[in-house]
């Protein structure tokens, strides 16, 4: 068969691009195949071609109902005989569909990976079924960004089409969940076709942001380019934030699970067809969008994940015309994904209850809500519903469909897989996932921090770049170092390094970045005064040194061996917490000890203290000095422990920031900042004065 004439007569495309001909040769040929391919690189012309060249009805798993819908139109204005069958459907055409894919009608059907019950594994043995694609197959790995266990059925779905080849597609897969895809398909031997990672066209930007105030203020400004994508980890933040940018005059809509079906399907039509430039949305938006000139994607949020970032930043740029891709960076904003992280991976004994009422219900299927089976386990509907998505991952329960008999309306429950089947599930268990995820977080938080974005991606699927500087990122514009050098230790490094190892010794157990910078910079934090750590001699032992010049210390003294490191998992007001703790290595204790005296680490230059600048409005117009600031609640705090109110109530934030500002150095000069009315200021104003002249030395 002649496929460039396949590929002219039915795509309208002259030749194919890099790596399609290859990947076609192979599925045409009756072979399976795994693909990873960028996004916009057509990954799915490698399906859907080989569809025409075998005839027959291939059958495509695809995760979304936007992205069948959006392929399914794509395809039927070229002529070509598709459909999709999910629940966006009534039962009556769902069932019409079912017995046309019989018939022969289709050459390609879409469906959902929950499709396949026992029902519809039947129809599919009456099915001329001439290939099995799974897309997103990243979804099937439960080490990939976005699992989904409804994929993990697939295994057995190929297993029933024995003589049928399987194409499984992503374009964000690591060597170990390429690995995972390939053992959960039962296929360990499939050829793999790896197209490079490398989008050359696209340009990685790291915008730093202080505050989320900073963030809505920077947010303007970045979108210079339109078409654009706002992607947002919360509904909260994509509704203030599409509020942000129509006061600012841009014409944006927002996209979330939260708004109806039809709201939705307007914002991605408006968005596709140019006229409306600007989308702020969860990260389901863009999955299989054909819009291929997107010149601009800013993340507001930071992603828990570099494959998850990687598929949403591939969305621009798709005509391979000069884009953009920008990450509001900071800090803080990893502890949001750090409380996905916690909700994801719930206790294994809060799954344990959640099993148990769902097998004592008497039913099967069980027609029980979320907020029904809360009352019976004591968990709020979101427990539930993570707990539903472990038991579905450990395959017991599946999505079931029923459908009204007075209202015609689809009602859906869960079907016990194997209801006489103990759950084996241990905290061990549990554990093991949320370190994987927080260690892949780790990961997406020093990607904003590497000397090169675009090498630190690469080497990340496991490609390794042939140059040394891309000179397309933010990290090449700042010229950092490609490699901190590890180096011998001046003098006064190696005594800060030996005061902090001694100051971890004393503490006798492991314990977190936060609470060893807080001991050995002498913070009075309640949390250090629970331990009594404040009576350590070593407590305070570097004051003076910001906390986060500790904790870059740290970090170098964990490359070079110094420290070792292990994430604890504990239960905390009902709620399972994870973190990463630090103790002295063996050769730590050498360090400290001086037995060991060439201690040679990557040791970061010294900067000068960060700086926040505030608005007038908040304040004051000067730099504040983020010492100060720490002291400046600290006497905030001893002084609502004394008076037993709430910290508030002595000085608000944004009177802390006012002072800090402004350095007052009397009380007279107090009384020009906000919240330091003549009460306040004579009744705490010395203390405060007291802290500001103790950091200035007046």
């Amino acid at each position: 068969m002649d496929l460039e004439q396949v590929l002219h007569r039915h795509f309208g495309f002259s030749e194919f691009r890099p790596g399609q001909r290859a990947v076609i040769n192979h599925i045409v040929s009756g072979n399976d195949a795994l693909v990873v391919m960028p996004t916009g690189h057509g990954k799915s012309l490698c399906y859907q071609l080989p569809a025409l060249a075998r005839g027959g009805t291939a059958l495509v798993v695809s995760p979304l109902i936007a992205l069948m819908k959006d392929q399914v139109d794509a395809l039927s204005a070229k002529g070509i005989r598709a459909t999709l069958i999910n629940s966006s459907l009534s039962w009556d055409e769902r069932r019409e569909r079912t017995e046309g894919m019989v018939r022969g009608d289709y050459q390609l059907v879409y469906v959902a990976p929950e499709r396949f019950t026992d029902r519809f594994m039947s129809t599919l043995k009456q099915t001329n079924v001439t290939l099995l694609a799974i897309d997103e197959a990243h979804c099937i790995s439960q080490w990939g960004h976005d699992f989904r266990p409804d994929y993990l059925r697939l295994g057995a779905v190929r297993a029933a089409l024995p003589d049928v080849p399987t194409v499984a597609l992503t374009a964000t897969a690591t060597p170990d969940v390429a690995d995972d895809i390939l053992a959960q398909l039962k296929a360990p031997q499939t050829q793999r076709f790896v197209t490079g990672f490398d989008r050359e066209n696209l340009r990685l930007e790291i915008a730093t942001a202080r505050s989320p105030k900073a963030k809505h203020t920077m947010l303007p400004g970045l979108l210079r380019s339109l078409p654009a994508l706002v992607y947002c980890a919360t509904r909260k933040h994509v509704e203030a934030v599409t509020q942000t940018l129509t006061a600012q005059g841009f014409a944006a809509a927002a996209y979330h699970a939260g708004l109806d079906h039809e709201s939705r399907r307007r914002v991605q039509e408006d968005f596709i067809n140019g006229t409306l430039p600007v989308v702020v949305a969860t990260n389901a938006f863009g999955m299989g969008v054909d819009k291929a000139d997107i010149r601009t994607i800013v993340h507001f949020d930071l992603p828990g994940t570099i494959e998850a970032y990687y598929q949403e930043v591939g969305r621009a740029g798709r005509d391979r015309k000069p884009a953009t891709a920008i990450l509001l960076h900071r800090n803080a904003d990893r502890q949001l994904q750090e409380f996905f992280i916690q909700n994801t991976h719930p206790p294994a004994s809060d799954v344990h209850r959640v099993y148990a009422t769902l097998r004592g219900d008497g039913d099967n299927p069980v027609w029980m809500s979320e907020s029904a089976i809360g009352y019976a386990t004591e968990l709020d509907e979101r427990q539930v519903g993570s707990c539903l998505s472990v038991l579905r991952r450990c395959g017991l329960t599946g999505r079931a469909t029923s459908r009204d008999a007075s209202s015609g309306k689809t009602l859906f429950g869960i079907q016990l897989t194997e209801p006489g089947r103990d759950l084996e599930l241990t905290e061990a268990e549990m554990d093991r996932r949320r370190h994987h995820a927080f260690n892949q977080l780790d990961r997406m938080v020093q990607y904003g921090e590497s000397p090169c974005q675009r090498a630190t991606l690469l080497r990340y699927f496991g490609e390794t770049p042939e140059w040394d500087r891309c000179g397309r990122c933010t990290g090449c514009d700042a010229g950092r170092p490609m490699i901190e050098e590890a180096r011998s230790l001046t003098e006064p490094e190696l005594e800060m390094v030996r005061k902090i190892l001694a100051c971890m010794a004393r503490m006798r157990r492991a314990f977190s970045v936060s609470m060893i910078c807080k001991v050995v910079t002498g913070s009075r934090d309640k949390s250090v005064r629970a331990w009594e750590f404040e009576k350590l001699s070593t407590w305070g032992i570097l004051r003076g040194v910001p906390q986060s010049r500790v904790e870059t210390v740290l970090g170098a003294m964990e490359a070079g061996g110094l420290i070792e490191t292990d994430l604890t998992s504990k239960t905390v007001r009902g709620q399972t917490r994870t973190w990463k703790n630090l103790s002295v290595s063996p050769l730590g204790w050498a360090v400290m000890k001086g037995e060991e005296t060439d201690v040679q680490l990557a040791m970061p230059a010294v900067h000068a203290a960060p700086e926040t600048r505030i608005d007038i409005s908040e304040g004051g117009d000067g730099v504040i000095d983020e010492d100060l600031l720490a002291r400046l609640r600290a006497v905030r705090r001893d002084l609502a422990e004394t008076e037993a109110v709430p910290a508030y109530v002595i000085a608000s934030n944004r009177t802390l920031l006012g002072i800090a500002a402004s350095r007052p150095t009397s009380t007279e000069a107090l009384e020009g900042i906000h919240g330091m009315g003549p009460k306040r200021v004579a009744r705490y104003g010395a203390s405060f004065v007291e802290a500001v002249r103790g950091w200035t030395g007046c």
